[in-house]
C-alpha cells in the first residue's frame, strides 16, 4: 500500500499503466487496490452498523430522561392531587368547600409548574399594551399594537414558548359591575 495517494488516484495511474500485456507490478498494486476497497467497504458497514446503534441508545436515554422528568413531576403533583381528592370528599360528604384551600391548592400547582419553566402572562384585570403575540382579543375588535387591553384571562407561556395567549377586552369596552371595573 503506498501511503499518501489516495486510493482512486492510485488506481488510476495503475489502470493508465495497463497495457495489453500486464506487468505483475500493475497486477500486484490493482491486487491491492482491490483489497483496500474492500477494507474500506468492511469499515463503512462497521461504522453504519455503530451508527443505527449509537442512534437507538439516544432514543432510549431521551425516552427515560423524558419518563424521568414526567414521574418527578407528578411526584410532586401527588400531595396537591391528594389534597384535592380530600376536598372533593369532604363536598360530598358536607356540601361545603373552603375557597383557601382550594386557592392554596391552585398556587402549588402553579409554583411546581413555574420552577418548570411555565410562566403566566399578564394578571386578571392588568392593563397592558396590546400584542398580537402575547394576547387573543375576546371580542371582535382589532387593536392596534400598543393599544391598551385589559386582560380578562391569562396566558401561559413554557420556556419561552407561548402555550395559551393571554385573553383580553379593549380597555374602553370595559363591562362596570356592582360599581367597580372588570
Amino acid at each position: 500500500m503506498s501511503g499518501n495517494k489516495a486510493p482512486l488516484q492510485r488506481l488510476l495511474m495503475a489502470l493508465k499503466n495497463l497495457t495489453g500485456d500486464a506487468s505483475s507490478g500493475t497486477s500486484r498494486e490493482v491486487a491491492e487496490l482491490h483489497r483496500e476497497l474492500d477494507e474500506r467497504r468492511e469499515e463503512i458497514v462497521r461504522l453504519r452498523k455503530e451508527y443505527a446503534l449509537l442512534q437507538e441508545q439516544r432514543r432510549g436515554q431521551a425516552g427515560r430522561a423524558a419518563d424521568e422528568a414526567v414521574e418527578s413531576m407528578v411526584q410532586q403533583f401527588a400531595a396537591p392531587l391528594a389534597n384535592l381528592g380530600a376536598m372533593q370528599a369532604r363536598h360530598r360528604e358536607q356540601g361545603a368547600l373552603n375557597l383557601n384551600d382550594i386557592l392554596h391548592v391552585v398556587a402549588s400547582f402553579e409554583k411546581i409548574l413555574a420552577e418548570r419553566g411555565m410562566q403566566q402572562i399578564g394578571q386578571v384585570g392588568e392593563e397592558l399594551p396590546y400584542d398580537p403575540a402575547l394576547h387573543q382579543m375576546l371580542d371582535s375588535s382589532l387593536p392596534l399594537p400598543g393599544q391598551q387591553v385589559r386582560i380578562r384571562f391569562v396566558g401561559c407561556r413554557f420556556k419561552g414558548k407561548i402555550i395559551v395567549k393571554a385573553r383580553a377586552g379593549l380597555v374602553n369596552n370595559s363591562s362596570i359591575r356592582d360599581g367597580s371595573r372588570i
